[in-house]
């Protein structure tokens, strides 16, 4: 508890500097650019439907430079858990365009592409996967491209359907070719204030060998499909989001305690952007 508390306040105190210390910057742009930042604290870190934080809390930030063409800067952060010694910190740099693409005079949508590295800070020597019968460098680290595409009042007015395709040919220390696949919806419910959320992703390895370094388990598959149901309710600045999270990754034959990281949970979310 005490490592999560000072995990906790390190992020939270660099986001919020960052982030504050733009504020009045990110009200008008300077030469182009302008600053946006977020905060936010989960009872459950998941990616892709799978826990990273060892289906325990975590706190997350970051922030956005913009620039008006479209070019921007994110660089994010969050405590993590995987078990690895030294490890306890993921930091994310992605480096994009995004700008809007007309179908028709009255209609268009926004598109969004770029690169990410994820970083793990203290996993470049700790976490070798030569052990486990699969050929990988040491640590953590990845990069992925990614492109998606926003529409917005789709079927609804206040609506959102986003479609994104991510590629990465080292996906957790060279499991080689990897494509994840994914659709999002959101929806205001009626006039409650609340709004409705929803995802599905599909994972795809080269080989279950591959998948099993990501997604241990038996390895029965090359594949796997992540989900995400929930709600989303705004107050004082301050979203609070309920939501199921989990994946259809055969633990059969996992020990009990440790198919609770791919199994579906409930994760409680309070964010706040700047």
């Amino acid at each position: 508890m005490k490592k999560f508390a000072y995990q906790a306040a390190v992020l939270a105190s660099l986001a919020a500097s960052a982030t504050v210390a733009m504020a009045e910057d990110s009200k008008s742009s300077i030469a182009g650019f302008s600053v946006a930042g977020s905060v936010a604290a989960t009872t459950d870190y998941r990616f892709r439907g799978v826990s990273q934080s060892s289906n325990n809390p975590a706190i997350q930030g970051g922030f956005t430079i913009n620039h008006e063409s479209g070019a921007y800067l994110a660089l994010w952060g969050s405590s993590v858990d995987f078990g690895v010694a030294g490890n306890s910190t993921e930091t994310d740099a992605s480096l994009g365009y995004t700008n809007k693409i007309h179908f028709s005079p009255s209609y268009s949508a926004t598109y969004d592409v770029g690169i990410t590295h994820y970083g793990y800070i203290g996993s470049g020597h700790s976490f070798d996967r030569s052990g486990i019968g699969y050929e990988g460098k040491n640590g953590l680290d990845f990069n992925e491209l990614y492109a998606k595409l926003i529409f917005a009042d789709s079927l609804f007015t206040g609506d959102s359907l986003t479609l994104g395709v991510n590629y990465s040919d080292d996906y957790w220390a060279h499991t080689k070719n990897f494509w994840y696949f994914n659709a999002g919806y959101s929806a205001p419910i009626a006039d409650t204030g609340f709004t409705g959320i929803a995802s599905v992703g599909y994972n795809n390895f080269k080989n279950k060998d591959a998948m099993a370094v990501v997604a241990g388990g038996p390895a029965k598959d090359d594949s796997y499909i992540d989900y995400k149901f929930g709600v989303q309710y705004t107050v004082l600045g301050v979203t609070a989001e309920l939501a199921g999270v989990g994946t259809d990754v055969s633990t059969s034959g996992v020990p009990g305690a440790l198919q609770k990281p791919y199994e579906l949970g409930a994760v409680f979310t309070l964010s706040k952007t700047f």
